[in-house]
Formats: structure tokens, sequence, C-alpha cells
């Protein structure tokens, strides 16, 4: 009985993965972009230069970008191989930029293919490429690498509330819900020419190109309708409790030329519906970061005229940016239709048919800020006072 426990177990450990491949056969990816020209689709993969850690070989490029075109997806993929005998390895994908050519386009077949692949986990983010060969950008500075764009998206989220980060996982999850519409962060190649850019190395070299993220990308029925405005983007982020922080600037009362700017954090939005209206409350703390209004701030009943005035602010922000999205775009990318499905289903399958015929343009929204300033950043004003 023994020996044959103990033959078991030496065949278990003989046993290997029937797909396992050595790490000198596979060129492990971060990034893919797609595009769609002339019916033809165009994969540029970035990959690890396995080379570019080899001290003895003077290879300064981190990453290789590989070139694939095919009438498919999978296999614009293949035809890679002709560039490379490494196992294009998607693993450790941390990126997909998906062109706007494309996301025009009814993007499904984007969503089935990655679904359909075993070796990649879907907990990659996902962005709309507004120029071409966005992953093909080097500086002088910088490549341009999945990591440094999520550097990037990380510190944009977490100061500006203007971008977001969208997981695959998500992404599909708004193709496959009937209620939901998709929207996802963009981003777009910046060209300097030799007069106009200021940005220089430190060998005094001019940099020809940059990238930065932009507004978030609308969709309708999964196809690219356009982009909002930066407004509108952070009242999305709001409304959906992505974003950490955002800075509010409101002129002043007594001089239309002064600025009062708010930072505000530990945003909290909770939606609720009943009887075909929206009520929307808006909670967060702020801090008075900049101050040219003629107010002090050491004043209780100043404190309480400015978040008076700042929840005005933000509630008529808000308000213009969801009409403004119904009107231009007639997109439910708040997701008010899935929220009455929800917590109020009856009404849900009474205005469901009808919905962006007649219902989303015209349901009442009701919304209320309420904003706590904890911090007043009066440091000065005792001096001020004494002269």
């Amino acid at each position: 009985m023994i020996k044959k426990i103990l033959l078991i177990f030496i065949i278990l450990l003989l046993t290997g993965c029937y797909d396992q491949k050595e790490l000198n056969t596979i060129a492990i990816m971060t990034a893919t972009e797609i595009n769609k020209i002339n019916n033809e689709y165009i994969i540029n993969a970035q990959v690890i230069n396995p080379q570019s850690s080899d001290k003895t070989i003077n290879v300064q490029a981190p990453f290789i970008i590989y070139e694939g075109k095919g009438k498919t997806i999978h296999e614009a993929y293949r035809n890679i191989k002709n560039q490379s005998s490494r196992y294009l390895y998607p693993n450790h994908m941390e990126i997909l930029i998906i062109n706007q050519n494309l996301a025009k386009e009814d993007i499904s077949q984007i969503i089935d293919f990655y679904l359909r692949i075993p070796d990649v986990r879907t907990e990659f983010y996902v962005l709309i490429g507004k120029t071409d060969n966005i992953l093909s950008i080097t500086t002088p500075i910088d490549d341009i690498s999945a990591t440094s764009i999520l550097e990037t998206m990380k510190t944009n989220n977490k100061y500006l509330g203007i971008t977001n980060f969208v997981t695959f996982n998500e992404f599909a999850n708004m193709n496959l819900n009937k209620n939901l519409e998709i929207i996802l962060p963009s981003i777009e190649a910046i060209n300097y020419n030799e007069e106009s850019s200021t940005i220089k190395n430190t060998e005094n070299t001019k940099i020809e190109s940059l990238y930065k993220l932009d507004n978030l990308a609308i969709f309708k029925e999964n196809k690219l309708l356009g982009y909002l405005t930066k407004e509108e983007s952070i009242t999305y982020n709001v409304l959906k409790n992505k974003a950490q922080a955002i800075l509010i600037t409101k002129e002043c009362q007594d001089n239309k030329n002064k600025y009062i700017t708010i930072e505000a954090t530990e945003i909290k939005t909770d939606i609720k519906t009943k009887n075909k209206k929206i009520d929307i409350k808006i909670k967060m703390n702020g801090n008075i970061n900049e101050n040219e209004c003629n107010i002090k701030l050491n004043n209780e009943k100043n404190i309480k005229n400015i978040e008076k005035e700042i929840n005005e602010h933000i509630k008529n922000t808000i308000s213009n940016s969801i009409n403004n999205i119904r009107k231009k775009y007639n997109s439910d990318i708040f997701g008010f239709l899935d929220t009455i499905y929800k917590t109020d289903y009856n009404t849900y399958k009474q205005i469901k048919n009808n919905w962006y015929k007649n219902e989303y343009k015209n349901i009442k929204i009701n919304i209320k800020s309420s904003i706590n300033i904890i911090g007043k950043g009066n440091v000065l004003e005792g001096n001020n006072e004494k002269n």
C-alpha cells in the first residue's frame, strides 16, 4: 500500500502542465492597441524587452512594439509571429487601447475575443485612443508604457477627477447589461514642433511628441458617439463615485475677476428613484486652497455663506451637465434606468420600452449638494488684519 502511495506521489511530481512555456520562449505583453483601417485590423503589441536589463548589451528601449495585421483580431495577433519567434504571452497585459475608428463600430467583437482567450486575466484597463500609434511614441524623457499611462491616470483621478479606471470586466458588463451604456477614458498623442515646444530634455533636444489623458468617451448601443467636456466628465465621475477629488473654482461675488478655489474630497453620491423621479444627494468635504475674494475666513458666518454658494454652484454644474448629455447624446451613461430596475421594478416595467424615446429626456432629476468646509487655509489672515 505504501509503495502504491509513493508511486502516485512520484507520478504527480513528474507531471507538468500541458501548455506550459519556458520563459525564454515567451514575449510578455503589457499593452495592446487595436485599430481598424480599410476593413483590416491593426494590432500594436507592447512587450517587455528581455535584453533591456542586461547591462552587457547596449539596449536602451525597455519595450518592443510588434505590429500585426489581419482580417480578424486573432489573425492580426497571429501574424506577429512573422516578427518574433516568441509566443505572445498576454497574461500580464495592463492596458488595452481601442482606436476611435474601431470604437465607432460595434465593439462587441472585441469583448467577445478577449473573453475567449484563456491566457488573459480580464483585470486590464480599457481606454479609447483618439490618435493612432500611441504605444509607439518614444521621447527623450520616457517611453510610453502601460505603467506610465496607469500612473498618469491615477494622478488625474486623484487630483482632477476627470478620468477614471475601467477594467475589461466592467467594460464587458456595460456591454452585456441592457440597462447600461459604455463610457471609457480616452488618451491621445500630442505633437510638439520645433517652434512651439518648450519642453526639453537634459541634452537640450526638443521632444517631438507626448501623450495626454482626455475627457471621457461616451457610447450608445456599443458605438462611440463622441467625448464629454471636462465638466461633464467630472459630473459622471462624481455621480458614479469614481472621483477621489475635484477642484471647484468660483468667481467672487464682489469681484468678477477674482476667484476662490476649493478642493473637494471624500465625495459620496447616493442616487435613489421613486415614481419616475431621480433623487441625487452629494456629500463632500472641502478645503479652501486659494482665496482671492474679500472674505474673512475666520468668520463662521462667512464659511456658511461660502458653503451655500458652492452647493448652488455644484448643483447647477451637475444639472447642466446631465441635461447637456441627455440633449446631445440621449445616452444613459449614468445608469438611471439600471437604478430604477434595481429599486423600483414596477416603474421599470412601465418605462423600459420607451426609455430613450421619451422617458430619459424628460425624467425629473432633483439634486442636493452638501459640502462641509473643514480646511479654511487662513494662515495669513490674522497677520493681514494687523495691517
